[in-house]
């Protein structure tokens, strides 16, 4: 959701005011992502993160905040922690005015799926003289040309307050039209392009002003459009008819307040919450992610190396793969890579087959005088990828670029050992949960502690994981429930699942699960107090494997 928050800063009475309005709003719409504009400065980032979104105990965080310097009102994106985190912030420079403001790019990973989407928030010289529209025209046309070096397949949305009134103004023209180059090309969701000010033909996507002592609502100045590829349904997707200027019921251009008379849409008191709140509505859009490409290969990360102390990490940092499948697996062109730019894949000169139930250490350096007494059995360029010492990832792809297998291991909950290996206690255990991991204590070469290429020497005192052999819902409890039930379900191999609700005809009400999963038993709750009761039925997709089981809500 993209909102304008009407120079908040959290500091004068006149915001204290509002804050209530803006809960209540914020309450309403429930985005997982907000990408706001007119906060001022940090003191408004933050207080608007605390004393309205987080005001009642919710889970919100905040990215990375980037002061432009020639402005008190700057751009700034929350997000719901544990459905999203910020991989990187940046601010992309289109304006050489001062009082304009430059665009912010947010890439933005959505967790349970593991897909990335870029977010770029702006905020166009306001105006309508033509000196305003040339320097609209000169900030959309900077910022094309930087979406125009993005892959053509790249995941984005631009955000926020465009300030334009009319679908043919150049500045708006720069950043939808076809050019020689149209990867940086953006659509509009909804098709609604057009002469938008003053014209009721439009009035259900007006978003401006919702006061009528700032002009009533008549202008369409906050939008959300998108790339190419997240309209062609791929991997992360508009839905559909999901597009709205939210408490906008269509029925007052032009110049009339959002709480003017009734509001067909929403409640008079939220009508009066959006016209105290701000002078813009929200503008909202729901996508879908679909989980990354699952491999179906076994391979697994069982031993890192990050942080040795007999030699420099350049010259001393290895990790470990194990094979728990049954076939030997042959890695030529696989690759290596974490969420930034560190990479390599894996070349084919040489034999890089890891057989079944055994190792392949993969290291910078093969010289076993001066890597700490190693022997890789493949030898990668240290300066292609490094592992951090604190936080990093190590992600490996087959050929095919199917995820195999993926580490994001941090200095708090994973162990963070100096001169020692960081080794998963047992292959088959989720080695994304730093809990699963410990630190190696048998020495290697001169002196550094790990067991590369070799079974962890802690495998033997742990007690066996036993995985599923069946993906199944069991019998959720409470059954009968009112009106809520906790969902048991097993996952046989780690995989794209999705938990549904469906009625007797079979019709999708609510989705519980829609992502990646490791192999294992798992529980999910849901809440059917917004139900009538009756049967219906609870739906297990994950793969080519589909079951059903059924769910009785009485009331």
């Amino acid at each position: 959701m993209t909102y304008n928050l009407w120079n908040y800063g959290g500091v004068s009475d006149s915001d204290n005011d509002r804050e209530d309005d803006l809960r209540m709003v914020i309450g309403e719409t429930e985005p997982d992502l907000l990408l706001v504009q007119e906060v001022e400065n940090e003191t408004g980032y933050t207080r608007f993160l605390e004393d309205v979104l987080n005001h009642t105990g919710e889970n919100w965080e905040g990215a990375s905040f980037k002061d432009q310097p020639d402005t008190d009102i700057d751009i700034a994106l929350y997000f719901k922690s544990g459905r999203y985190e910020v991989v990187s912030t940046g601010v992309v420079n289109i304006t050489s005015n001062w009082g304009h403001r430059d665009a912010v790019e947010f890439v933005v990973k959505h967790l349970p799926s593991d897909r990335k989407v870029r977010l770029y928030g702006v905020h166009l010289k306001a105006g309508s003289s033509d000196s305003d529209a040339a320097d609209r025209e000169s900030e959309a046309s900077k910022l094309r040309l930087y979406l125009n070096d993005l892959d053509a397949e790249t995941h984005f949305l631009v955000m926020g307050d465009y300030n334009v009134y009319d679908g043919d103004e150049d500045g708006f023209q720069r950043l939808v039209e076809s050019q020689d180059d149209n990867d940086g090309r953006l659509f509009d969701p909804i098709d609604q392009i057009g002469a938008w000010h003053n014209n009721s033909s439009f009035a259900a996507i007006h978003t401006q002003a919702t006061r009528a002592s700032y002009g009533g609502m008549d202008d369409r100045f906050d939008f959300i459009l998108t790339s190419e590829a997240v309209l062609n349904a791929t991997s992360i997707n508009y839905k559909e008819d999901s597009y709205s200027a939210f408490g906008n019921d269509g029925t007052r251009c032009c110049n009339e307040a959002i709480n003017s008379g009734t509001n067909g849409v929403v409640s008079a008191e939220v009508a009066n919450a959006l016209h105290d709140a701000s002078d813009h509505l929200p503008v909202k859009i729901d996508m879908e992610f679909i989980g990354a490409e699952a491999s179906q290969y076994k391979i697994v990360i069982n031993e890192i190396m990050k942080n040795p102390s007999a030699v420099s990490d350049a010259s001393g940092e290895w990790f470990e793969l194990f094979n728990a499948g049954d076939t030997r697996v042959d890695l030529c062109g696989w690759t290596v890579k974490d969420d930034d730019s560190d990479e390599f894949t894996v070349t084919c000169e040489s034999d890089v087959a890891v057989e079944a139930n055994a190792y392949m250490v993969l290291a910078p350096n093969g010289e076993s005088n001066s890597n700490g007494g190693l022997s890789p059995d493949y030898v990668y360029t240290y300066g292609d990828f490094k592992l951090a010492n604190s936080d990093d990832e190590v992600i490996l792809l087959d050929n095919s670029g199917g995820e195999v297998d993926r580490v994001e291991y941090e200095g708090w909950t994973f162990p963070d050992p100096t001169g020692a290996s960081m080794a998963l206690v047992n292959p088959t255990a989720d080695n994304n949960e730093g809990t699963n991991w410990t630190v190696s204590t048998q020495s290697y070469g001169v002196g550094d502690k790990g067991t590369p290429g070799e079974a962890n020497v802690n495998i033997a005192v742990q007690a066996p994981i036993v995985l599923p052999i069946h993906f199944e819902i069991l019998q959720n409890y409470p059954n009968p429930f009112n009106a809520v039930t906790h969902i048991r379900f097993n996952v046989t191999q780690r995989a794209d699942v999705r938990i549904s609700i469906h009625d007797l005809r079979g019709g999708e009400l609510t989705v519980l699960v829609n992502g990646r999963m490791v192999a294992g038993k798992h529980k999910v709750m849901w809440d059917a107090s917004q139900f009538p009761s009756g049967l219906y039925f609870c739906r297990l997709d994950a793969g080519e494997e589909r079951v059903t089981r059924k769910l009785l809500l009485l009331k």
